[in-house]
C-alpha cells in the first residue's frame, strides 16, 4: 500500500475513535435543549402563581431565544462532524454548471459509461444524486421516493416556486389538479409551472416507482432512472415523456476505479449540476455537499461563453464558503478542475488568467488550488486531478477534522457560559421571590421533632413488649414446636430405616460388609449420611425463622405507617414493601437523609438461620456420629462398630446406629430448647437497635428535618394542602437550573 493510502485509512480509524465523543456531545446539547425548554415553562408557571412576591414580575431566562439558537447551531455542527466521521470512504463531491464537463470527469474516475453517467453537449443532464464507491463489485441501488416524500419534496418546492400556496395531499390529487398557464412574466415562476406540467403529463412513466425503501437494478439501466430527458425523448410525437428520476431520491453505485487500485475506501458524489430550474436547487446543493463530502472539484471549462471567471462562479464559490463552515483551511476542501478545451486552446489561458487574478490574487494556489486536465482522458485525469488530490487530502483531512473539532468545541464552550451566565441572573431574580403563605422553618423543626417523637414512642412500645415476650418465655412456645416438629421427623426418618426400610437398610449394609469383609467400609460413610441429615432436617427451623422475621417487619412497618400519613402508600399488608417505600423516600428525598435510609436498609438486610444462628451451637451433639470417637476417659481414638458378618451383625449394626442417631438427635433438641439466643432475643436486639439507629443517631434530628421539608404534604396532607403550591413551583425551576448544570459540567 502507499503512502496515502495508509495515511487515509489511519484517517478513517481516527474517525472512528473520535465518533462516539461527538454523539454523546449531540445527546448532552439536546439533553441541555430539552431542560431549557423545561425551565421556560417552570418559570412561566411559577410567574403565574397568585401568591408570588418579590420580582416575581421579572422572572424570565434571560436571552433564552439566542442560546436555543446556539444550541441548534452546535447540535448542528456536531451532526456534520458526526457524519463525517461515521463515514467508512474519503468522498470527493464533483460539481459544476451544465456543459462543463463534469459526467465525464466522473466517467473517467469511475470508469462508467453514458449508460451509468449520463453526458450531453447542451442541456443540464443529471438529475439525482449517485454516490459512486470504489469497490470490487459492480451494482447499482436506487433509493425511491414514497408518494408521500414525492410530494413533499419534489412537488411542493415547485409550488412555492410558482408561488402557489396550496399542496397535493394525494398522488390523485395531484393528478387532477389544475394549474394556471405558464405565461406569467417572472421566469421563475413561468419555469415552475412548467415543470410541474412536465411532472404532471409524465406521472403515468414513474407513479408506480413510489414505492419508497430500495431497488436494486443493473448498471446499464441506471441512466434512465438517474437523467433528464434527451431532447429526442421529448419529442411529442414520441408520446409521454419518460421521467424515472422523479421517483428517485439517490443512487449509489459500486464498481472498480480503474485507476485507483490502490486507495480501496474512496467514493466520489455525482451532484447535479448548478443552474439546474428545480427550485431551492442551490440550497440542497449546499446540503448535500456539507453532510456529505470532504472535499470539492468543481469543473470549470473554457468555452467562447466562458472562459473568465463569472457572477455564476462567484456564487458558486459563496455556496461552497458556506458548505466549508467551520474549517479555516479553505485551500483544501474546495478546488478547482480546469477542463482544457481542446479545440480552442488560447481559452484555456484566458479562462487560466482570469482564476488566477480573480480567484488567487495573481498568486497561484493561494486560495484555490487548480488542477488542469482532458477530462476525457482516463489516465490524464488521474494523473493531473486524482492523484495530486488524495495526496492533498492525506495531510489537509486530519486538519480539517481538528478544526472542525475546535470549532464546535469552541463555540459549545462559548454558548454554555452564555447559559450559565443567564442561569444566574435567573438565580438572583429567584432569591427575591418570596411567597407569603410559605412554611415558616421553625414549624418544619417543630414538625420534624413531633415526628421523631412519635416514632419513637411507638417503635419503644414495641421494643418493651418484644422484651416483656422474651423475658416472660412466651415468644419461645412458637420455636418449641418447630424444635418438636423438626425432632419428631428426624425420628420418623431415622425409624423407617434412614429412609430406606429397615430391610433395604440391612441388605445393603450386608451386601457391603461382605463384598469388602470389613463393617467399616459401610458404617463410616453411613454415620457421615446421617449425620447431613438430621443436621438438614434440623435446618427445617428456616421455615419457622422466616415467618419470625416478616412478623418483626409487619409490626416495625405498622409503627412507620401510624406517623407516615399517605406517605407510604397503600397498605397491602406487607411490612417489608412498606419499609422499602421508607427507605426509598430517606435516600430520594430533595434532601437526601443517608443515616435513616441506612438504618431502614439495616433492618431489611435481617436474616435468621439454622446453619449461621443454631447449628455451630449444635454441632458437638452430632458428634457421635462418627466411626470413630474419642474415650472420654484415655482421650483415645476408638472404633464404636464392631459386628459380624452376617445377617446378624448387619442387624446389629441398624441398632447401634439407630440409637446413636436417636440419641444425637435428642441431645440436638435439648441443646435447642435450652439455648438462649433464641429468635425471639434476636428479633428484639434487632428492633432495638433499629430504633436506637433511626432516633438516636448523631445526624439523626437533622435529617428527620430534611426529611419533612421534603415530604410535609404527604406526612400531614391536611395540615399543608394547598400551602406550598408556590414553592412547589419554585422547586421545579431550581431542579431545571440543577439539571441545566450537571449537563454542562459533564462537557466532553
Amino acid at each position: 500500500m502507499s503512502e496515502v493510502s495508509v495515511a487515509l485509512q489511519r484517517l478513517i480509524e481516527v474517525r472512528g475513535r473520535n465518533l462516539p465523543v461527538v454523539q454523546r456531545e449531540i445527546a448532552r446539547w439536546q439533553a441541555i435543549d430539552a431542560h431549557l425548554d423545561e425551565l421556560q415553562a417552570a418559570v412561566a408557571d411559577l410567574k403565574a402563581h397568585a401568591f408570588t412576591g418579590g420580582d416575581a414580575g421579572d422572572l424570565t431566562v434571560p436571552r433564552v431565544a439566542e442560546l436555543r439558537l446556539g444550541i441548534a447551531e452546535v447540535v448542528e455542527v456536531y451532526r456534520v462532524l458526526a457524519a463525517r466521521f461515521s463515514r467508512a470512504t474519503i468522498n470527493i463531491g464533483v460539481s459544476g454548471a451544465a456543459r462543463m464537463g463534469k459526467s465525464t470527469l466522473l466517467q473517467a474516475v469511475s470508469g462508467l459509461g453514458d449508460d451509468q453517467i449520463p453526458t450531453a453537449d447542451g442541456i443540464p443532464v443529471t438529475a439525482v444524486r449517485s454516490k459512486i464507491y470504489h469497490a470490487p463489485v459492480r451494482r447499482a441501488e436506487l433509493r425511491m421516493h414514497t408518494a408521500g416524500s414525492f410530494l413533499a419534496e419534489v412537488i411542493a418546492p415547485y409550488h412555492a416556486g410558482a408561488g402557489l400556496p396550496q399542496v397535493p395531499r394525494s398522488i390523485e390529487e395531484f393528478r387532477r389538479w389544475e394549474y394556471p398557464p405558464a405565461d406569467d412574466n417572472d421566469s421563475e415562476i413561468r419555469g415552475a409551472l412548467i415543470r410541474l406540467r412536465e411532472c404532471q403529463s409524465s406521472l403515468a412513466t414513474y407513479e408506480g416507482l413510489l414505492t419508497g425503501g430500495t431497488r436494486a437494478i443493473d448498471l446499464h439501466e441506471l441512466r434512465r432512472y438517474v437523467a433528464y430527458p434527451t431532447s429526442e425523448e421529448r419529442d411529442p410525437a414520441a408520446g409521454p415523456v419518460a421521467r424515472r428520476h422523479l421517483a428517485v431520491r439517490e443512487a449509489r453505485v459500486e464498481c472498480p476505479f480503474p485507476n485507483a487500485e490502490d486507495v480501496t475506501d474512496l467514493a466520489i458524489i455525482d451532484l447535479p449540476g448548478l443552474g439546474d430550474l428545480a427550485p431551492d436547487a442551490e440550497g440542497r446543493h449546499v446540503e448535500g455537499l456539507r453532510n456529505e463530502v470532504d472535499a470539492v472539484l468543481l469543473v470549470k471549462r473554457a468555452s467562447d461563453t466562458s472562459s473568465y471567471w463569472g457572477k455564476a462562479d462567484v456564487n458558486t464559490m459563496k455556496l461552497l464558503d458556506v458548505v466549508r463552515g467551520f474549517i479555516r483551511s479553505d485551500g483544501e476542501f474546495a478546488f478547482i478542475v480546469l477542463n482544457r478545451n481542446t479545440v480552442n486552446p488560447k481559452l484555456n489561458d484566458d479562462l487560466r488568467g482570469d482564476i488566477l487574478l480573480n480567484v488567487n490574487e495573481g498568486q497561484d494556489g493561494r486560495h484555490i488550488t487548480v488542477f488542469e486536465t482532458d477530462v476525457r482522458d482516463a489516465a490524464a485525469v488521474h494523473e493531473d486531478v486524482l492523484a495530486p488530490l488524495l495526496r492533498r487530502l492525506s495531510t489537509g483531512l486530519p486538519t480539517m477534522d481538528r478544526e472542525g473539532l475546535a470549532w464546535a468545541t469552541g463555540r459549545a464552550e462559548d454558548i454554555a457560559a452564555g447559559i450559565l451566565t443567564a442561569l444566574g441572573d435567573l438565580g438572583g431574580t429567584l432569591r427575591t421571590v418570596r411567597d407569603p403563605v410559605g412554611v415558616p422553618e421553625e414549624v418544619i423543626e417543630l414538625k420534624a421533632d413531633q415526628l421523631r417523637t412519635a416514632l419513637a414512642r411507638r417503635l419503644g412500645g414495641l421494643v418493651a413488649e418484644m422484651t416483656a415476650a422474651v423475658e416472660g418465655g412466651d415468644s419461645d412456645d412458637g420455636f418449641a414446636k418447630a424444635v418438636e416438629a423438626a425432632y419428631e421427623n428426624v425420628l420418623g426418618w431415622a425409624g423407617d430405616g434412614f429412609g430406606q426400610g429397615e430391610d433395604g437398610w440391612r441388605r445393603r449394609a450386608l451386601d457391603v460388609m461382605i463384598t469388602e469383609r470389613n463393617a467399616a467400609v459401610f458404617a463410616g460413610p453411613e454415620f457421615s449420611r446421617i449425620r447431613l441429615e438430621i443436621s438438614r432436617r434440623f435446618g427445617a427451623l428456616d421455615d419457622f425463622f422466616s415467618v419470625q422475621v416478616r412478623d418483626m417487619w409487619d409490626k416495625v412497618a405498622a409503627a412507620c405507617r401510624e406517623e407516615c400519613g399517605v406517605l407510604l402508600g397503600e397498605d397491602d399488608g406487607d411490612g417489608r414493601t412498606t419499609l422499602e417505600h421508607l427507605a426509598a423516600a430517606f435516600a430520594e428525598s430533595a434532601q437526601p437523609c443517608p443515616t435513616l435510609a441506612a438504618s431502614v436498609g439495616a433492618l431489611l438486610d435481617v436474616r435468621l438461620e439454622y446453619r449461621t444462628l443454631l447449628y455451630p451451637r449444635v454441632r458437638a451433639d452430632l458428634g457421635s456420629l462418627n466411626l470413630q470417637v474419642r474415650h472420654p476417659q484415655t482421650g483415645q481414638q476408638t472404633q464404636q462398630v464392631a459386628v459380624e458378618l452376617t445377617e446378624d451383625g448387619a442387624a446389629d449394626l441398624y441398632r447401634i446406629i439407630g440409637g446413636l442417631a436417636e440419641q444425637a438427635a435428642f441431645r440436638t433438641r435439648r441443646s435447642l430448647l435450652g439455648e438462649r439466643v433464641t429468635p425471639a432475643v434476636v428479633l428484639q436486639a434487632v428492633v432495638e437497635q433499629f430504633e436506637d439507629a433511626l432516633i438516636r443517631s448523631g445526624p439523626s434530628v437533622q435529617e428527620f428535618r430534611r426529611f419533612v421539608r421534603s415530604y410535609r404534604n404527604e406526612l400531614w396532607p391536611e395540615e399543608f394542602r394547598g400551602i406550598d403550591e408556590a414553592n412547589a413551583r419554585y422547586a421545579r425551576v431550581t431542579r431545571s437550573i440543577t439539571a441545566i448544570t450537571e449537563e454542562l459540567e459533564g462537557a466532553a
